[in-house]
Order: structure tokens, then C-alpha cells, then sequence
């Protein structure tokens, strides 16, 4: 084999060793996915039961993971319920930030004004001087008659006040990083399907060069060489197209009941199709 059809045949294996790649990445991506809906999950849970600073830690874990704007949103309501006002405000502005078009845009700003107004309001209580009595000490106090105290009213109970939940967690598209793997493998042995034909027909070429005007046992060498790049490809790219549908297929049924799929099979002296399914 020459120097050339080696690097053919190296470029092959690269090519499916990066298709294996992608779909172990897609793999990884979908058990990141699920890793930060579990938080999120305990971050909800908290929320409910008050307990708001569980509930940051959580929401935090999750943005971690998946760098979802709503988990900024999450991480924000949780501070305001816990009255820390200033990181409330903070992470209200990131959100703003990362989700520009939000719906709730007027509703956020106006609650980052409130809050605003609150903190300062507040600090100017904090620096007021203290009021002192200016009487003398002299003065005597006036002496009044006793005056009966009114009926007691009935005590008016206060509704609880019930937090605000925080935003639910977007809707994933399910299997969507094993759709990408299945189209990006096929898209592979699609290559190596067309590196196949094109080595079939230089090996066709050079074979009859080879007899043609006179036997030349070079060209039969180079021949018989392109012939094995041949089926090595069709090979390669054969199983590259079924794992690739395999993998789509996987991707699809993730989201969907569909119970079939069709994948193009090509090998040395055949072809054809893989009905794949579940039932």
C-alpha cells in the first residue's frame, strides 16, 4: 500500500473516531441535562417549604450545569424571599441581561425600583439622629381624669402572605444531542461511502491500464490496492450510516412513539436497508 492510500485510510479512521466522539459528547451533554433538572428539582422543593437559602444553593448548582437565564430568575426570587435585597437585585439585573427579550421585563424593572427605594429609604432611617424630649425637667406633668378605654375591637387576622414560586424549567428537546450524533455518523459514512465509489472506479481505471497496450504488473499492484481501499471504505462508511440511524432513531423515540426506523446498510457485494424497531 502506498503512502497515499495509507493516508486515505488514516483519514477513515479519523473520521470515525470523531463521529464516536460527538455522540460520547451528546451522551455527556444529555446526563448534564438531567444532573441540573434534579436541582432544580430540590431547588423547587425548598422554595415551597421556605427554605430559601437551600433553594439558592440549588438553583446555583443547576445554573452550573446548564447556563439557563431562568435559573437566574430562580436564584433572584429566592433572595427577595429571604429579604436580601441587594443579591436579589443583582441577579434580577443578570437575568435581564442574559434573557433580553423577557416577557416580564416591566414587572422585573419595576421590582428592582421597589426594592431600590426600599434599601434606601431604609439607610436613611439607619443615619437619622435621634429625637430628644425638649421639656424641662421641671415642668410638672399635667394631671388628667381617667378616661374608660373604648370596647376592644375583634382582632383582625392577617392573610399569609404566600411566596411567589419561582419559574418552571424550560422544556428540553428530548434526544436531541443523540439526533445530532445519529446525523453527523451517517453524514461520516456517507464519505466514506462516496471514498469507496471513487476508489472502485480508479481501481477499475488502473486495471485496465494494466492489459492496455501492454501488461504492466505496476498498475495490477496499484490496482489490486484500490480495490481494498474500496471495500475498506464501503465497510466503514456501511457501518458508520446504520450506527448513525441507530442513533437518530434513539435521539427520536426519546421524544416521540414512533416504534420504527430505516437505516441504508452497505457492504462488500450488497446493500440495502435495516428495519429497526421496538414493539
Amino acid at each position: 500500500m502506498n503512502g497515499r492510500a495509507t493516508l486515505i485510510v488514516v483519514s477513515l479512521l479519523a473520521l470515525v473516531v470523531t463521529s464516536v466522539g460527538l455522540t460520547s459528547a451528546a451522551r455527556a451533554e444529555s446526563r448534564g441535562k438531567q444532573t441540573a433538572e434534579a436541582h432544580y428539582e430540590k431547588g423547587m422543593k425548598a422554595y415551597t417549604l421556605g427554605h430559601f437559602p437551600e433553594a439558592i444553593e440549588e438553583f446555583e448548582k443547576a445554573y452550573d450545569l446548564r447556563t439557563e437565564p431562568i435559573f437566574l430568575y430562580n436564584i433572584a426570587q429566592s433572595h427577595r424571599q429571604n429579604n436580601n435585597l441587594q443579591r436579589a437585585i443583582f441577579f434580577y439585573r443578570r437575568y435581564l441581561e442574559a434573557e433580553p427579550g423577557a416577557k416580564n421585563r416591566p414587572d422585573i424593572e419595576k421590582r428592582i425600583r421597589d426594592m431600590e427605594a426600599q434599601l434606601s429609604e431604609e439607610k436613611e432611617h439607619a443615619g437619622a439622629p435621634m429625637v430628644t424630649s425638649s421639656v424641662p425637667a421641671s415642668t410638672p406633668t399635667p394631671i388628667f381624669a381617667p378616661v374608660a378605654p373604648p370596647p376592644a375591637s375583634p382582632p383582625v387576622v392577617a392573610p399569609t402572605p404566600q411566596p411567589e414560586r419561582p419559574a418552571p424549567l424550560p422544556k428540553e428537546n428530548p434526544g436531541r444531542g443523540l439526533r445530532v450524533a445519529g446525523i453527523t455518523t451517517a453524514s461520516v459514512g456517507v464519505v466514506g461511502v462516496g471514498l469507496g465509489i471513487a476508489f472502485g472506479l480508479h481501481a477499475n481505471t488502473l486495471h485496465d491500464e494494466a492489459y492496455n497496450p501492454r501488461w504492466d504488473a505496476a498498475k495490477l499492484d496499484s490496482s489490486k490496492t484500490y480495490r481494498t481501499l474500496e471495500w475498506v471504505s464501503f465497510s466503514v462508511g456501511g457501518a458508520a450510516i446504520v450506527a448513525g440511524g441507530l442513533l437518530y432513531y434513539l435521539g427520536w423515540s426519546a421524544g416521540t412513539e414512533a416504534p420504527v426506523a430505516l437505516a441504508p446498510m452497505v457492504a462488500p457485494g450488497t446493500g440495502g436497508a435495516v428495519l429497526c424497531g421496538h414493539f
